[in-house]
């Protein structure tokens, strides 16, 4: 269970009623529920706040689990009443210029003690936008768009945003009601059982007013809150635990997963079989059909790679391995067309660095190109299932690698995103391990040229790379080994 997921169920514990023991003596929260609509009443007819409309009652299919019979469903604004922010106009210069007031933004929203913010608004700002009204320090915050459930209590007084929302519980005696909902907020406004609205995070005024809050009577408020206060401590002590320990395990699996390919690179992984048909022979098939695909026009002729020197073999491998360049076991190695991109959606997008992930390959963030690019790519440049893509500039981006697994349909890739196709006497995904391998990434930065802040991983680079080769057959023998270890990690 992560430290997180540790959180929540104490406070799911707690908002059932199940964390501290109820009090026969404790007033019921009915009782209090008319205080509140006391006070509400009260406040309106001193003008303090204004008259809204009759919120709805609580049906029994809202209502999302059991809590305690001196416990009462209410909504959130029958208990409290709340005021949303505002932003400046940022083109009137004189509202910002030498501001001296806190406006609070979800940026500032960094912990739960609110005292310093990143802008400021002026004493203009304040009169013609706010009216002179201030947010009082004590007040509690949440917000509501955006980055949903956010809290904080006020360390200043301040103004803010129309993504957040001031909030003032009609009974705050002592702030305990103030202080309950600051514990709970942040859980109730992201759970979807709580306001159906909540699951498409689209949480506005009607909504939050809506929203279901389970109140406890007010001493047991009181309790609830100092047994958060006692358990919280715990809580980070085990997320430092947890982290602690996580870190270790990804360590360890990292290692393991490095320990796994340098063994499989090296011959050692699986046994070596008598009867497969050594790669000495698949260089000359590979060569053959190289041949072929030139003469069919299929593929373009490349300069002959040289001979690779003793100083070049970085380790030992089996009999019936061969040592070669990984040109030329690729058909293909070529960077992707600087695109021209379509301010509209289009039918074709183009795959970018963003697209290729450790994990995965997606198009997610993936940008549309204009019909009249598309038209002019060869059929070549498409990404095809099994070819590798290779981040091949920027810093933190270049080096990584994936292999595709699934057909994207006449999709190219861009100018920074090399495209490695095996020949059909290899099988990739081997040459993808090895090139996630050790030997490859931590030595990364002797292949890569070009200023600090614009490394670049070259073709002639990657085409001259030096990889061992196996027999075909142990080629996928090894990747199936491979596959069945790391899934076990």
């Amino acid at each position: 269970m992560t430290p997180e997921q540790l959180k929540a169920s104490i406070l799911q514990y707690a908002m059932e009623g199940k964390l501290v023991k109820q009090d026969p003596n404790d007033e019921p929260a009915s009782e209090l529920l008319k205080k509140i609509e006391a006070e509400k009443v009260k406040l309106i007819r001193e003008n303090k706040i204004k008259q809204t409309k009759k919120i709805p009652e609580i049906s029994q299919e809202e209502i999302p689990f059991e809590i305690p019979e001196s416990w009462e469903w209410t909504r959130f604004g029958d208990l409290v009443h709340f005021n949303l922010g505002k932003t400046p106009k940022r083109t009137v210069t004189e509202y910002w210029i030498n501001g001296q007031i806190p406006w609070i933004s979800i940026a500032d929203m960094k912990s739960p003690s609110l005292s310093k913010t990143e802008e400021k608004i002026t004493k203009q700002a304040f009169k013609d936008v706010f009216k002179n009204k201030l947010v009082p320090k004590g007040t509690l915050l949440m917000s509501f768009k955006l980055s949903i459930g956010k809290v904080g209590i006020l360390k200043t007084d301040a103004v803010h945003n129309e993504a957040i929302i001031d909030i003032y519980p009609y009974m705050n005696d002592q702030n305990v009601t103030r202080n309950y909902l600051f514990t709970f907020l942040p859980l109730i406004s992201n759970a979807g059982k709580f306001n159906n609205a909540i699951k498409g995070k689209t949480l506005n005024k009607a909504s939050m007013t809506k929203l279901l809050i389970p109140l406890p009577p007010f001493e047991e408020q009181k309790r609830i809150v100092a047994k958060i206060e006692q358990l919280l401590p715990l809580i980070d002590k085990y997320a430092e635990a947890y982290n602690r320990l996580k870190e270790i395990d990804d360590a360890f699996n990292d290692k393991m997963k490095q320990s796994i390919l340098q063994y499989a690179m090296e011959g050692k992984l699986v046994k070596q079989d008598h009867n497969d048909e050594p790669a000495s022979e698949l260089l000359k098939k590979i060569k053959v059909e190289k041949a072929q695909l030139i003469k069919e026009k299929k593929i373009k002729a490349t300069k002959k790679l040289p001979e690779i020197t003793q100083e070049e073999i970085p380790f030992e491998t089996s009999d019936g391995w061969e040592w070669t360049r990984l040109g030329n076991v690729s058909n293909y190695i070529q960077r992707g067309r600087s695109p021209q991109y379509s301010n509209t959606k289009t039918e074709h997008r183009v795959i970018s660095q963003k697209c290729i992930q450790w994990e995965e390959i997606t198009l997610e963030k993936a940008k549309y190109i204009n019909n009249t690019f598309f038209d002019k790519l060869e059929n070549y440049r498409f990404v095809k299932k099994d070819d590798l893509l290779w981040c091949s500039t920027g810093t933190g981006t270049v080096g990584r690698i994936n292999i595709v697994t699934n057909e994207f349909n006449n999709t190219p890739v861009d100018s920074h995103v090399t495209i490695v196709r095996s020949n059909s006497y290899v099988n990739s995904k081997f040459i993808f391990y090895f090139l996630i391998s050790a030997h490859i990434q931590n030595n990364l930065n002797s292949l890569l040229t070009g200023s600090t802040k614009q490394k670049e991983l070259g073709l002639s680079t990657i085409q001259h790379i030096v990889i061992p080769l196996p027999p075909l057959d142990e080629q996928k023998r090894i990747v199936a080994k491979i596959d069945s270890l790391f899934q076990k990690l």
